[in-house]
Parts: structure tokens; C-alpha cells; sequence
């Protein structure tokens, strides 16, 4: 594979997942035969042991980049874009292992199809069940729910505009929005967007990248051949103030950049009181992972 030009890099944030992460990689080399590629570790300024771990592997094609300072979810994949020599970016979590050529999948889709921006593969939770990997972009009536929670039982139909559980996730199909714990784009269109947008530390990359492809007139597609296992939120329980926080103010910003505009400032003050009462109510939670499902 040496000498051979890379088609795919593949990019994995690491946070304090050391063995999440050896996994994760192990599972790639192992899974992915057809295409050549290289992986990409960007290590998010760990104190786990995993400089010292994952800095030593000697796989072939792979490369470990150390953050002096955690930088978050976006920046710190935009800086390994910039070193990547992949025509393809595959952005994946380090809490996920392959169950298949997820790659090759992937790759295959988006790379004979032009009119395709963005492909996604399925996620599977560890004891095998699916796991809802697609969205449609936050609407208003989402938003509501998420700044007001007493409406959720008045709008409980209407907030299915956002999740997609009932879909048919064993067919191919064009999608709103897939996660960005798992998905591939050509390195061209990732320049041309500005990569993802450092808004947030972290969370809604994903429906924000998705949006911007979409209004480029390309295509989202969710491909079920690829198929991986997803653990979920284990970066995000390790600091899970700051990442309720996060999430939050990502909406905000979402619904600032794609709704409201300078019209924003007055829904801020409703913003900070959301975000104040998610993280006094997480200081209770037995389980401090923070996802887009569980808030």
C-alpha cells in the first residue's frame, strides 16, 4: 500500500478513549482491503496514556497528530483535513469499530456517483440493534421543543420532522442530514464549504456540513452496506458540563445562522437559561453521556 496513491484518509478524533480508539483502528485495518488508504489520529490534548499508546502504533499508512489543547470537534478535524492526502475524507468517532469494508462501501457510492455530496454508513448499537443514524435538519418546531420542553407533549407529532426512527434504515436512500460520527466526503468539496464550521466545540456539525452540500444541490446519502458499531458518547461523559453546553449553544448558533439572523439576540437570554438548567439537571444523571437523543 505504500507507494500507492491514498483514495481515502480516514480521520479519528481521540479524547481520552485510548483503548476505544486502538479498537477503532484495529478494526479498520482489518476490515478494509479494497482501497488504499491512510488514518489520520487527531489527538484532542489527552491525559489518558494516549500519546504514548497510540503515538507508537506502526500500521502502515497511519499517522498520529498531538493537540497541545483540546480543541474540539471541528477544529480539530479541519486540522487533520489540511494533512490528509485522501481525494476522500471519511470523519469517524473513536467509539465505533467496523463490522464490514465500511470504507470500501462508501468509497464505491460516493466516488462513481457525482451528484452525491456526503454518504453515511449504518450504525448498529453493541448488543446489535440499529441505531438511528439519520436526521432531518432542525426545524422550528424542534426548536421549540428543545428551548421549551413543556410544548414536547403538545407537538409530540410534529417533532418527528427531526427524528427519523421510523424510517427504513435496511434500504438506500437520500437523507437530510447523517451524523458526522461517521461520514465521507470528497476532500475538494470539504475546501470549497471551508470545512466544518467552528462554531461549537462541539455537536451539529453534522446538520450544519449536511445543509451546506444540500444547498450546493448535492445529494446526502444514507448507504446501509456499511455498517459499523457505535458505543455512543464516550468522549463527551469524561466532560459532560461543558458538553451540555455545547450542545445548546450549537443549536443556537444553528438556528442563528440558518433562521433567525441578527433576530437571534432575543432568543439568547432563552438560550442561556435552557443551557443553565440542562447542566444543573445532568449534575443528577446517573449517565452523563451527552447525545442528540438523550436531551
Amino acid at each position: 500500500m505504500g507507494k500507492e496513491k491514498i483514495e481515502v484518509s480516514i480521520i479519528i478524533i481521540n479524547y481520552n478513549t485510548r483503548e476505544l480508539t486502538k479498537n477503532c483502528i484495529d478494526s479498520i485495518f482489518y476490515h478494509t482491503q479494497k482501497n488504499c488508504f491512510e488514518v489520520i489520529v487527531i489527538d484532542n490534548a489527552s491525559s489518558d496514556g494516549s500519546r504514548n499508546a497510540l503515538s507508537t502504533l506502526e500500521y502502515e499508512n497511519y499517522h498520529y497528530i498531538y493537540n497541545e489543547k483540546n480543541s474540539g470537534f471541528s477544529k480539530a478535524n479541519n486540522r487533520a483535513a489540511i494533512a490528509a492526502s485522501g481525494d476522500y475524507l471519511f470523519f469517524m468517532n473513536s467509539d465505533m469499530v467496523f463490522v464490514n469494508d465500511v470504507v470500501s462501501f462508501l468509497f464505491e457510492k460516493i466516488h462513481h456517483n457525482p451528484a452525491i455530496g456526503i454518504v453515511g454508513p449504518k450504525f448498529l448499537n453493541p448488543d446489535g440493534t440499529l441505531q438511528v443514524s439519520c436526521r432531518n435538519f432542525p426545524g422550528i418546531i424542534f426548536g421549540l421543543t428543545k428551548f421549551f420542553p413543556f410544548l414536547k407533549k403538545k407537538l409530540s407529532g410534529k417533532n418527528l420532522e427531526y427524528y427519523q426512527d421510523q424510517r427504513n434504515y435496511s434500504i438506500e436512500q437520500t437523507v437530510d442530514t447523517v451524523s458526522a460520527g461517521a461520514l465521507m466526503i470528497s476532500r475538494k468539496l470539504f475546501g470549497d464549504i471551508g470545512g466544518f464550521d467552528e462554531f461549537s466545540f462541539m455537536y451539529a456539525e453534522d446538520a450544519d456540513i449536511c445543509r451546506q452540500v444540500r444547498d450546493r444541490r448535492l445529494k446526502i446519502m444514507y448507504n446501509p452496506s456499511a455498517i459499523l458499531i457505535h458505543f455512543g458518547g464516550q468522549s463527551s461523559k469524561l466532560n459532560s458540563y461543558r458538553a451540555v453546553w455545547s450542545y445548546y449553544f450549537a443549536f443556537y448558533y444553528l438556528y442563528k445562522k440558518y433562521y433567525f439572523g441578527k433576530c437571534a439576540v432575543l432568543i439568547k437570554p432563552v438560550f442561556f437559561l435552557r443551557a443553565l438548567i440542562g447542566v444543573i439537571g445532568n449534575f443528577f444523571k446517573k449517565d452523563k453521556r451527552v447525545t442528540w437523543n438523550n436531551k
